[in-house]
C-alpha cells in the first residue's frame, strides 16, 4: 500500500489575518531549546533526563509482567499524555506561533529532535469554527517499537503506547479540548510501518470508546498549569543566578549560510551565473543589504579568485584623494606625494575592484573611470604615460543611477558601462525567511572572533528577531548579534541581551498583543503594517493581502479617517 502525502491545512475563523514573521515548526533546533550543563539537562527550566533505550525496554517488560499488558498500556499511555501536554505547554510558553497548526506541527519536530520517532505527517486539518481536528501520520523508526521487538518480540496489538499518549496530550493541550490518537498499524505486530490517526472526541464518535480508559488521568490540566507556573519561576531564577562558567575552548568552523527565501536564492543564482564572466556588474540595494558581501562571493567563485579583491568606498574620500586612490600618483605630483604610489586598479591586477557608493563620485572622476572601462588602462596622477590594467569592475550604490543619468548628474555612458549586469539585492524584510539562518551564522562568526566557543542563541530570541523590521538590513542583524554576544552571560544569548530596538519589537509589533481588540481593529492594523512594509505601494500591498485594489482603497479610507495611516 502506497501512502501519498497530502498535507491539507484548513483554517475557518471568519477572516484570516497573518501577523508578522512569527515562529514555524520547521525552525526548531535542539541546541537552542535544550541546555546541557554539568549534571543538568533542561528545557527552559524544565529538567530533562537522558534515558537508555534498552533500560526502557526492560522497564516495560517488567511492568507487563507485574501488572499485566492492559494496566501496563494504561500507565504508558498516561505517562505519554502528560509528557505531550508538558511539551505543548513549553512550546506555547517559549514561542509565538504562526497559527495553531504550526504549534501542533512542532510535536513531530520535537519527537524527531529527541530521537523518539521520525513522524511523517500525511494529513492535517483543523476547522476551528466547528472544533474538528484530524491528523494522520506514519511513524518511522519508533524507539518504542525497537525496544518492544528487542525485549518481547512481536505482539498482536499496536505497541507505541507512550507515543500515542504523547500525541494525544500535545494536541489536546493545543486545542483546549480532548483529542485522541489511535495506532491503526504497528511494526511491532508485523505491519510494514506504524500508522496513527488523531481526531477530536466528537469526530471519533463511538469508535473511540474502547480506547478511552487508557487515557484517563486525574486533573491533567491542573498539573499542567502548575508545571507552567513552575517553569516560569525557574526561568526567572536561572536568569538571576546564572553562573559564569567557561568550558575548554574548542574549534568551531563556519558553515555556509542557508538560504531559504526564493527571492534571495534568485539573487545568488544570478550572481553564480555571471561570476565566471568579466562583464561589469552594478549591485544596487539599501544600506547594509550585503552588496559588498555579494561582490566578494562572485569574486571568490570566479576565475579571478586567486588574485586580489580590492574595495574602495567612493563616498569616503574627496575628489583629489579618490583619484590618487583609484589610479595612483607619481612622486611630486602634489604636496605630500613623496614617492610613487600604486592605485587600487594596479593593486587589483588580474583580480576584482569593487567601487562602493559609485553614485557619489564627481563628473570629473566619472570621465576618468569611463576611460578605464573603455580602454582598460589608467594614468597615474602626475604622469602622461598610460598603464594597462587587467581587472574586473564591480560597483554598488543605494542610489537610483538611472534617474541620476536622466537628470545629468551621472554620465549615461558610464552608467551603461557599469551596469552590463545589474543585480538588485532585496532588503532583509523582503526575504525574512533568511533572518534566522543569518542570525545563527553570525552567532558562529562571533563565537570565533570573540573567543566564545560555546556561544548559543536561546530559542526565546527567535520571535524578537523575526518580528523586527531590520531597517539596517543584514548589517544591523550582524551588529545586533555581536551586541548580544558581548553582553550575554554564560555564552547564552537571551532576548534582553539584544539591542533595545530589537528587544522591544515583540511587545509593540504584534497585532494580537491586545486580546481585547475587535476583529476590525486587528484587520486595519494589519493592513497598515503591510502598507508600511511595501512603502505605500498599493498594488503590492493588495497582492500580499490577497484582496482587490478597490477593497484596499476602501479600507485605506477608513485608516485615513481614523488618523492611523502613516504612509503616503
Amino acid at each position: 500500500m502506497q501512502i501519498v502525502a497530502d498535507l491539507t491545512i484548513i483554517m475557518r475563523v471568519g477572516v484570516i489575518i497573518m501577523v508578522g514573521n512569527v515562529m514555524k515548526a520547521e525552525n526548531l533546533k535542539l541546541e537552542e531549546l535544550v541546555k546541557f550543563d554539568e549534571g543538568l539537562v533542561s528545557l527552559h527550566g524544565r529538567r530533562l533526563i537522558i534515558y537508555d533505550l534498552s533500560a526502557l525496554g526492560q522497564s516495560r517488560r517488567d511492568l507487563i509482567e507485574m501488572v499485566g499488558p492492559e494496566q501496563a498500556r494504561r500507565i504508558s499511555v498516561r505517562r505519554g499524555f502528560f509528557w505531550g501536554q508538558s511539551d505543548a505547554s513549553s512550546m506555547n510558553h517559549i514561542f509565538q506561533w504562526d497559527n495553531t497548526l504550526e504549534w501542533i506541527k512542532a510535536a513531530p519536530m520535537l519527537q524527531r529532535l529527541q530521537g523518539i520517532v521520525n513522524n511523517e505527517i500525511i494529513t492535517l486539518s483543523l476547522d476551528e469554527a466547528a472544533g474538528h481536528f484530524r491528523m494522520e501520520s506514519i511513524w518511522h523508526d519508533s524507539a518504542e517499537v525497537q525496544h518492544r521487538l528487542a525485549e518481547l518480540g512481536t505482539f498482536k496489538e499496536p505497541s507505541c503506547w507512550v507515543m500515542v499518549g504523547y500525541a494525544s496530550g500535545y494536541a489536546s493541550y493545543c486545542l483546549g479540548k480532548r483529542v485522541y490518537f489511535i495506532e491503526k498499524k504497528c511494526r511491532a505486530k508485523g505491519d510494514q510501518f506504524c500508522l496513527v490517526e488523531g481526531r477530536d472526541i466528537d469526530s471519533w464518535g463511538e469508535e473511540i470508546k474502547p480506547h478511552l480508559p487508557y487515557f484517563y488521568a486525574d486533573d491533567i490540566q491542573g498539573k499542567i498549569r502548575k508545571l507552567t507556573e513552575q517553569i516560569q519561576e525557574k526561568e526567572l531564577e536561572l536568569a538571576r543566578e546564572r553562573k559564569s562558567k567557561e568550558e575548554a575552548l574548542r574549534v568551531v568552523s563556519l558553515s555556509s549560510v542557508e538560504v531559504r527565501s526564493r527571492r534571495f536564492q534568485q539573487v545568488l543564482d544570478m550572481a553564480n551565473r555571471v561570476a565566471r564572466f568579466d562583464s561589469s556588474v552594478l549591485i544596487t540595494g539599501g544600506t547594509g543589504v550585503g552588496k559588498e558581501v555579494l561582490a566578494r562571493h562572485m569574486h571568490n567563485v570566479s576565475p579571478r579568485a586567486k588574485a586580489s579583491f580590492v574595495a574602495v568606498n567612493c563616498a569616503a574620500l574627496p575628489e583629489t584623494l579618490l583619484e590618487s586612490e583609484l589610479f595612483g600618483h607619481k612622486a611630486g605630483a602634489f604636496t605630500g606625494a613623496s614617492k610613487d604610489r600604486l592605485g587600487i586598479f594596479e593593486e587589483a591586477q588580474s583580480g576584482t575592484i569593487f567601487l562602493d557608493e559609485i553614485g557619489d563620485i564627481t563628473l570629473a572622476i566619472q570621465v576618468k573611470l569611463l576611460r578605464v572601462l573603455q580602454e582598460r588602462e589608467i594614468m597615474r596622477v602626475g604622469e602622461s604615460r598610460p598603464r594597462k590594467v587587467d581587472v574586473r569592475v564591480m560597483a554598488a550604490t543605494n542610489r537610483n543611477l538611472e534617474q541620476k543619468a536622466n537628470d545629468g548628474s551621472f554620465r549615461e555612458d558610464l552608467f551603461y558601462r557599469l551596469s552590463v549586469i545589474h543585480i538588485a539585492v532585496p532588503s532583509l524584510h523582503e526575504h525574512y525567511e533568511d533572518i534566522l539562518p543569518l542570525a545563527r551564522h553570525f552567532v558562529q562568526k562571533c563565537a570565533i572572533r570573540l573567543g566564545l566557543p560555546n556561544l548559543k542563541l536561546d530559542a526565546t530570541c527567535i520571535d524578537f528577531l523575526l518580528k523586527h523590521p531590520w531597517p539596517g538590513n543584514i548589517r544591523e542583524l550582524e551588529n545586533a548579534i555581536e551586541h548580544a554576544a558581548v553582553l550575554c552571560t554564560d555564552q547564552l544569548i537571551l532576548p534582553e541581551n539584544l539591542p533595545s530596538t530589537v528587544f522591544k519589537t515583540r511587545s509593540h509589533g504584534g497585532a494580537y498583543d491586545n486580546p481585547h481588540r475587535s476583529l476590525d481593529e486587528v484587520e486595519l492594523n494589519h493592513i497598515r503594517q503591510v502598507l508600511n512594509l511595501t512603502r505605500g505601494n498599493r498594488a503590492k500591498a493588495a497582492k500580499i493581502l490577497k484582496i482587490g485594489q478597490a477593497t484596499l482603497y476602501r479600507k485605506i479610507g477608513l485608516l485615513k479617517q481614523q488618523g492611523k495611516l502613516d504612509v503616503p
